[in-house]
Protein backbone atom coordinates (compact mmCIF):
# COMPACT_ATOMS: atom_id res chain seq x y z
CA UNK A 1 0.00 0.00 0.00
CA UNK A 2 2.20 2.57 -1.16
CA UNK A 3 1.49 6.51 -0.18
CA UNK A 4 0.96 8.76 -2.86
CA UNK A 5 0.49 12.00 -1.16
CA UNK A 6 0.74 13.83 2.31
CA UNK A 7 -1.74 16.82 2.70
CA UNK A 8 -2.16 18.83 5.41
CA UNK A 9 -3.82 22.46 6.70
CA UNK A 10 -4.61 24.86 9.74
CA UNK A 11 -7.78 24.88 10.90
CA UNK A 12 -8.73 27.66 13.57
CA UNK A 13 -11.74 27.24 16.32
CA UNK A 14 -12.95 30.13 17.63
CA UNK A 15 -13.30 29.91 21.57
CA UNK A 16 -16.78 30.84 23.32
CA UNK A 17 -14.74 33.47 24.98
CA UNK A 18 -11.26 34.57 25.74
CA UNK A 19 -9.11 31.94 27.03
CA UNK A 20 -6.13 32.52 29.55
CA UNK A 21 -3.85 29.57 29.62
CA UNK A 22 -1.41 29.17 32.72
CA UNK A 23 1.17 28.12 30.42
CA UNK A 24 0.95 31.70 28.74
CA UNK A 25 -0.76 33.98 30.61
CA UNK A 26 0.24 37.19 29.03
CA UNK A 27 -2.78 37.15 26.41
CA UNK A 28 -5.80 35.79 25.84
CA UNK A 29 -6.06 33.36 23.11
CA UNK A 30 -9.43 33.94 20.84
CA UNK A 31 -9.24 30.53 18.66
CA UNK A 32 -7.67 26.93 19.10
CA UNK A 33 -5.47 26.47 16.23
CA UNK A 34 -4.64 22.80 15.35
CA UNK A 35 -3.50 20.70 12.01
CA UNK A 36 -5.54 18.22 9.85
CA UNK A 37 -2.69 15.90 8.35
CA UNK A 38 -4.00 13.47 5.29
CA UNK A 39 -1.56 10.80 4.39
CA UNK A 40 -3.44 9.10 0.82
CA UNK A 41 -2.70 5.48 -0.59
CA UNK A 42 -2.66 3.64 -4.11
CA UNK A 43 -5.19 1.60 -2.61
CA UNK A 44 -7.50 4.39 -2.04
CA UNK A 45 -7.06 4.51 2.00
CA UNK A 46 -6.82 7.76 3.15
CA UNK A 47 -5.25 8.16 6.73
CA UNK A 48 -6.13 11.07 9.20
CA UNK A 49 -4.89 12.74 12.25
CA UNK A 50 -4.62 16.16 13.79
CA UNK A 51 -3.52 17.91 16.89
CA UNK A 52 -2.68 21.47 18.89
CA UNK A 53 -0.38 23.69 16.96
CA UNK A 54 -0.19 26.59 18.98
CA UNK A 55 2.40 29.58 18.86
CA UNK A 56 2.45 29.77 15.25
CA UNK A 57 3.77 25.91 14.29
CA UNK A 58 0.62 24.96 12.27
CA UNK A 59 2.25 27.40 8.74
CA UNK A 60 5.76 25.71 9.92
CA UNK A 61 4.91 21.96 9.60
CA UNK A 62 3.05 22.78 6.09
CA UNK A 63 6.07 24.19 5.10
CA UNK A 64 8.05 21.48 6.17
CA UNK A 65 5.35 18.90 4.82
CA UNK A 66 5.86 20.96 1.30
CA UNK A 67 9.65 20.74 0.80
CA UNK A 68 10.19 18.15 3.09
CA UNK A 69 7.93 15.20 4.53
CA UNK A 70 6.17 14.51 1.29
CA UNK A 71 9.38 14.08 -0.48
CA UNK A 72 10.57 11.94 1.57
CA UNK A 73 7.16 9.64 2.12
CA UNK A 74 5.59 9.26 -1.29
CA UNK A 75 6.60 6.02 -2.55
CA UNK A 76 7.13 4.56 0.62
CA UNK A 77 5.14 1.16 1.45
CA UNK A 78 2.37 2.41 4.15
CA UNK A 79 3.40 -0.39 6.16
CA UNK A 80 6.86 -0.33 6.55
CA UNK A 81 5.94 1.74 10.38
CA UNK A 82 9.36 1.78 11.23
CA UNK A 83 11.16 2.99 8.26
CA UNK A 84 8.80 6.26 8.17
CA UNK A 85 9.38 6.65 11.42
CA UNK A 86 12.86 6.82 10.38
CA UNK A 87 12.00 9.47 8.11
CA UNK A 88 9.70 11.43 10.60
CA UNK A 89 13.21 11.54 12.77
CA UNK A 90 15.42 13.32 9.91
CA UNK A 91 12.97 15.92 9.54
CA UNK A 92 12.63 16.43 13.10
CA UNK A 93 16.38 16.41 14.16
CA UNK A 94 17.10 18.62 10.81
CA UNK A 95 14.00 20.68 9.78
CA UNK A 96 10.74 20.64 12.19
CA UNK A 97 10.69 19.26 15.97
CA UNK A 98 6.83 17.62 15.97
CA UNK A 99 6.29 15.96 12.76
CA UNK A 100 4.61 13.18 14.93
CA UNK A 101 1.13 13.61 14.01
CA UNK A 102 1.73 12.73 10.85
CA UNK A 103 2.55 9.29 11.74
CA UNK A 104 -0.32 8.94 13.63
CA UNK A 105 -2.16 9.26 9.75
CA UNK A 106 0.13 6.44 8.42
CA UNK A 107 -1.06 4.14 11.27
CA UNK A 108 -4.43 5.60 11.06
CA UNK A 109 -4.48 4.11 7.06
CA UNK A 110 -2.65 1.25 8.79
CA UNK A 111 -5.74 0.19 10.76
CA UNK A 112 -8.79 1.07 7.75
CA UNK A 113 -6.51 -1.13 5.46
CA UNK A 114 -6.34 -4.16 8.13
CA UNK A 115 -9.92 -3.12 8.92
CA UNK A 116 -8.94 -2.98 12.90
CA UNK A 117 -8.99 -0.19 15.63
CA UNK A 118 -4.76 0.78 16.33
CA UNK A 119 -5.23 -0.17 20.13
CA UNK A 120 -5.70 -4.27 19.07
CA UNK A 121 -3.15 -3.88 15.99
CA UNK A 122 -0.93 -3.53 18.78
CA UNK A 123 -2.39 -5.82 21.51
CA UNK A 124 -4.38 -3.77 23.29
CA UNK A 125 -7.64 -4.93 25.16
CA UNK A 126 -9.07 -2.25 27.04
CA UNK A 127 -12.26 -1.12 25.48
CA UNK A 128 -12.24 2.05 27.34
CA UNK A 129 -10.19 4.33 29.59
CA UNK A 130 -10.86 6.56 32.04
CA UNK A 131 -10.97 10.18 31.98
CA UNK A 132 -9.78 12.96 33.91
CA UNK A 133 -10.96 16.73 33.35
CA UNK A 134 -7.85 18.79 32.18
CA UNK A 135 -8.39 22.05 33.37
CA UNK A 136 -6.79 24.81 31.76
CA UNK A 137 -6.80 28.39 33.56
CA UNK A 138 -5.93 29.66 37.12
CA UNK A 139 -8.76 30.76 38.62
CA UNK A 140 -9.46 31.84 42.16
CA UNK A 141 -9.95 28.80 44.74
CA UNK A 142 -13.76 29.21 44.90
CA UNK A 143 -14.21 29.48 41.56
CA UNK A 144 -12.10 26.25 41.25
CA UNK A 145 -14.08 24.30 43.92
CA UNK A 146 -16.92 25.05 41.77
CA UNK A 147 -15.90 23.91 38.83
CA UNK A 148 -14.15 20.65 39.89
CA UNK A 149 -18.05 20.04 41.90
CA UNK A 150 -19.86 20.16 38.51
CA UNK A 151 -17.38 18.24 36.15
CA UNK A 152 -17.72 15.44 38.79
CA UNK A 153 -21.15 15.57 38.92
CA UNK A 154 -20.75 14.80 34.93
CA UNK A 155 -18.58 11.91 35.88
CA UNK A 156 -15.34 12.80 35.88
CA UNK A 157 -13.01 10.84 38.16
CA UNK A 158 -10.60 12.29 38.00
CA UNK A 159 -9.09 16.56 37.59
CA UNK A 160 -6.24 18.30 36.82
CA UNK A 161 -5.40 21.87 38.70
CA UNK A 162 -2.82 24.15 36.99
CA UNK A 163 -0.72 26.02 39.81
CA UNK A 164 1.40 28.71 38.17
CA UNK A 165 0.85 31.71 41.55
CA UNK A 166 3.30 33.44 42.64
CA UNK A 167 3.96 31.63 46.06
CA UNK A 168 3.11 28.09 47.28
CA UNK A 169 0.68 28.92 49.72
CA UNK A 170 -1.41 30.19 46.62
CA UNK A 171 -1.12 27.18 44.74
CA UNK A 172 -2.02 24.60 47.49
CA UNK A 173 -5.37 27.22 48.55
CA UNK A 174 -6.80 26.23 45.26
CA UNK A 175 -6.00 22.12 45.26
CA UNK A 176 -7.04 22.43 49.09
CA UNK A 177 -10.40 24.01 48.54
CA UNK A 178 -10.91 21.40 45.38
CA UNK A 179 -9.91 18.97 47.74
CA UNK A 180 -12.83 20.13 50.36
CA UNK A 181 -15.35 20.56 47.93
CA UNK A 182 -14.90 17.18 46.07
CA UNK A 183 -13.89 14.87 48.70
CA UNK A 184 -11.30 12.32 48.61
CA UNK A 185 -12.83 9.62 46.37
CA UNK A 186 -11.88 12.24 43.01
CA UNK A 187 -8.21 12.45 42.01
CA UNK A 188 -6.30 15.26 41.46
CA UNK A 189 -3.66 15.86 39.47
CA UNK A 190 -1.68 19.04 39.13
CA UNK A 191 0.62 20.91 36.63
CA UNK A 192 3.18 23.36 37.15
CA UNK A 193 3.98 24.05 33.23
CA UNK A 194 7.34 24.39 33.66
CA UNK A 195 8.99 22.32 31.56
CA UNK A 196 9.05 24.92 28.64
CA UNK A 197 11.08 28.32 29.02
CA UNK A 198 8.41 30.13 27.93
CA UNK A 199 5.66 28.97 30.41
CA UNK A 200 7.72 29.81 33.38
CA UNK A 201 5.46 32.76 33.97
CA UNK A 202 3.17 34.02 36.68
CA UNK A 203 -0.58 35.58 35.85
CA UNK A 204 0.32 38.95 36.36
CA UNK A 205 3.44 38.14 33.05
CA UNK A 206 6.21 38.30 36.13
CA UNK A 207 9.15 35.73 35.91
CA UNK A 208 8.11 32.57 37.45
CA UNK A 209 11.02 29.91 37.61
CA UNK A 210 10.48 26.46 40.13
CA UNK A 211 13.37 24.99 41.71
CA UNK A 212 14.44 22.09 42.82
CA UNK A 213 13.58 23.50 47.11
CA UNK A 214 10.05 24.95 45.70
CA UNK A 215 9.44 21.65 43.97
CA UNK A 216 9.85 19.40 46.61
CA UNK A 217 7.75 21.79 49.17
CA UNK A 218 5.05 22.20 46.88
CA UNK A 219 4.96 18.19 46.62
CA UNK A 220 4.88 17.89 50.74
CA UNK A 221 2.15 20.08 50.61
CA UNK A 222 0.57 18.28 48.53
CA UNK A 223 0.99 15.06 49.60
CA UNK A 224 -1.38 15.78 52.71
CA UNK A 225 -4.17 16.75 49.99
CA UNK A 226 -3.94 13.28 48.44
CA UNK A 227 -2.45 14.47 45.19
CA UNK A 228 -2.11 11.73 42.68
CA UNK A 229 0.52 13.61 40.59
CA UNK A 230 2.90 16.77 40.33
CA UNK A 231 3.90 17.48 36.85
CA UNK A 232 5.73 19.25 34.82
CA UNK A 233 8.09 20.91 38.21
CA UNK A 234 11.20 21.32 36.65
CA UNK A 235 12.71 22.50 33.40
CA UNK A 236 12.26 19.33 30.76
CA UNK A 237 16.50 19.10 30.47
CA UNK A 238 17.27 19.43 33.89
CA UNK A 239 18.04 15.84 34.58
CA UNK A 240 19.80 15.74 37.42
CA UNK A 241 17.46 17.80 39.45
CA UNK A 242 14.24 15.69 38.46
CA UNK A 243 15.74 12.38 39.16
CA UNK A 244 16.47 13.76 42.65
CA UNK A 245 13.45 15.51 43.02
CA UNK A 246 11.20 11.73 41.98
CA UNK A 247 13.20 9.92 44.46
CA UNK A 248 12.36 12.67 47.15
CA UNK A 249 9.09 13.48 46.47
CA UNK A 250 6.31 11.92 48.46
CA UNK A 251 3.92 11.55 45.69
CA UNK A 252 4.75 10.59 42.24
CA UNK A 253 6.53 13.43 39.41
CA UNK A 254 5.26 13.37 35.65
CA UNK A 255 6.04 14.74 32.63
CA UNK A 256 8.39 14.37 29.59
CA UNK A 257 5.46 15.59 27.09
CA UNK A 258 8.19 18.21 25.57
CA UNK A 259 11.39 16.17 25.49
CA UNK A 260 11.77 14.73 22.25
CA UNK A 261 12.49 11.73 20.24
CA UNK A 262 12.59 8.39 21.76
CA UNK A 263 16.55 8.21 22.83
CA UNK A 264 15.60 11.40 25.39
CA UNK A 265 12.72 9.56 26.20
CA UNK A 266 14.93 6.15 26.89
CA UNK A 267 17.68 8.31 28.83
CA UNK A 268 14.83 9.87 31.09
CA UNK A 269 13.59 6.39 31.49
CA UNK A 270 16.89 4.60 32.77
CA UNK A 271 17.67 7.86 34.72
CA UNK A 272 14.76 7.44 37.10
CA UNK A 273 13.81 11.13 36.00
CA UNK A 274 10.15 10.29 36.76
CA UNK A 275 7.61 8.39 38.10
CA UNK A 276 4.93 8.44 34.82
CA UNK A 277 6.10 9.13 31.52
CA UNK A 278 3.62 11.56 29.71
CA UNK A 279 4.78 11.43 26.09
CA UNK A 280 2.21 12.57 23.36
CA UNK A 281 1.63 11.05 20.15
CA UNK A 282 1.35 14.35 18.15
CA UNK A 283 4.62 15.61 19.97
CA UNK A 284 6.75 13.60 21.25
CA UNK A 285 8.03 10.92 19.15
CA UNK A 286 6.46 8.11 16.08
CA UNK A 287 3.16 6.83 18.10
CA UNK A 288 4.46 2.88 17.14
CA UNK A 289 7.53 3.82 18.96
CA UNK A 290 5.48 5.33 22.07
CA UNK A 291 3.21 1.69 22.47
CA UNK A 292 7.61 0.40 22.48
CA UNK A 293 8.55 2.80 25.32
CA UNK A 294 5.94 2.00 27.07
CA UNK A 295 6.57 -1.46 27.35
CA UNK A 296 10.10 -0.58 28.34
CA UNK A 297 8.46 1.44 30.91
CA UNK A 298 6.01 -1.24 32.32
CA UNK A 299 9.32 -3.66 32.77
CA UNK A 300 10.67 -0.70 34.75
CA UNK A 301 7.12 -0.65 37.01
CA UNK A 302 6.79 2.81 35.48
CA UNK A 303 3.51 4.34 33.88
CA UNK A 304 3.03 5.72 31.13
CA UNK A 305 -0.34 8.59 30.86
CA UNK A 306 -0.15 10.15 27.58
CA UNK A 307 -0.55 14.28 27.45
CA UNK A 308 -3.44 14.64 24.72
CA UNK A 309 -4.32 18.21 25.29
CA UNK A 310 -5.54 18.71 21.45
CA UNK A 311 -8.79 18.30 19.97
CA UNK A 312 -10.75 16.08 19.48
CA UNK A 313 -8.85 14.32 16.08
CA UNK A 314 -5.82 14.64 18.57
CA UNK A 315 -7.15 12.88 21.35
CA UNK A 316 -8.15 9.76 19.19
CA UNK A 317 -5.04 9.34 18.50
CA UNK A 318 -3.61 9.06 22.27
CA UNK A 319 -6.91 7.09 23.11
CA UNK A 320 -5.78 4.40 20.76
CA UNK A 321 -2.63 4.81 22.30
CA UNK A 322 -3.97 4.32 26.28
CA UNK A 323 -5.74 1.45 25.36
CA UNK A 324 -2.75 -0.56 24.52
CA UNK A 325 -0.40 0.35 26.83
CA UNK A 326 -0.38 -2.09 30.34
CA UNK A 327 0.46 0.32 32.14
CA UNK A 328 -1.74 3.51 31.60
CA UNK A 329 -4.98 4.15 33.66
CA UNK A 330 -5.56 7.73 32.74
CA UNK A 331 -6.54 9.52 29.58
CA UNK A 332 -6.29 13.26 29.72
CA UNK A 333 -8.92 14.82 28.43
CA UNK A 334 -9.02 18.94 28.02
CA UNK A 335 -12.38 20.29 29.49
CA UNK A 336 -12.52 23.73 31.16
CA UNK A 337 -16.20 24.83 31.35
CA UNK A 338 -17.10 27.18 29.58
CA UNK A 339 -13.99 27.67 27.25
CA UNK A 340 -12.38 24.28 26.57
CA UNK A 341 -15.42 21.97 25.47
CA UNK A 342 -16.07 18.89 23.50
CA UNK A 343 -18.10 21.44 20.71
CA UNK A 344 -14.86 23.48 20.18
CA UNK A 345 -12.10 20.86 20.70
CA UNK A 346 -13.82 18.11 18.66
CA UNK A 347 -15.64 20.40 16.37
CA UNK A 348 -13.85 18.14 13.67
CA UNK A 349 -15.27 14.99 13.72
CA UNK A 350 -18.62 13.89 12.97
CA UNK A 351 -19.13 12.09 16.59
CA UNK A 352 -17.63 13.37 19.60
CA UNK A 353 -15.16 11.42 21.80
CA UNK A 354 -17.36 12.09 25.10
CA UNK A 355 -17.23 10.26 28.29
CA UNK A 356 -19.77 8.35 29.42
CA UNK A 357 -21.74 9.01 33.01
CA UNK A 358 -19.01 6.99 34.67
CA UNK A 359 -16.05 9.07 33.26
CA UNK A 360 -15.13 5.76 30.78
CA UNK A 361 -14.07 7.22 27.07
CA UNK A 362 -14.74 4.62 24.88
CA UNK A 363 -12.45 3.29 22.21
CA UNK A 364 -14.13 3.32 18.81
CA UNK A 365 -14.97 0.37 17.28
CA UNK A 366 -13.93 1.63 13.54
CA UNK A 367 -10.88 0.51 11.89
CA UNK A 368 -7.46 3.08 12.34
CA UNK A 369 -7.87 5.97 14.71
CA UNK A 370 -12.22 5.03 14.62
CA UNK A 371 -13.45 8.65 13.92
CA UNK A 372 -14.64 10.85 10.83
CA UNK A 373 -14.23 13.92 9.96
CA UNK A 374 -16.53 16.48 9.32
CA UNK A 375 -15.39 18.09 5.93
CA UNK A 376 -18.32 20.77 5.90
CA UNK A 377 -17.21 21.88 9.38
CA UNK A 378 -13.13 21.60 8.31
CA UNK A 379 -14.01 23.64 5.17
CA UNK A 380 -14.92 26.69 7.36
CA UNK A 381 -12.41 26.36 9.90
CA UNK A 382 -9.61 26.17 7.84
CA UNK A 383 -7.25 29.01 7.19
CA UNK A 384 -3.89 27.25 5.29
CA UNK A 385 -3.39 24.18 3.64
CA UNK A 386 -1.21 22.43 1.64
Amino acid sequence: MKITDVRGRVIEMPYPRPFIPSWAPEGAHRAMSAVIVEVETDAGVVGVAGGDMGHGTGPMLLEALKGWIRPQLVGLDAFATTHVANRLRYVAEYVFPRPWVVGVAVWDAVGKACGQPLYKLWGGHAGSVRAYASFGEVRDPAQRAEDAVRVAEEGFRGIKLRVHSATIAEDVAQVAAVREAVGPDVAIMVDANQAASRWRYAPDGSRLIWDYDRALATAKELAGLGVAWLEEPLPRHDYRALCELTAASPIPIAGCEHNRGIGQLVRMLEDGCFDIFQPDANESEEIGALRDFGAMAAARQRRVIPHAWATGLGVAGNLQLCASLPNCDWLEYPYDPPVIVPRVFHSMLTEPLLPDPTGEVKVPDGPGLGVELDREAIESLTVLQV
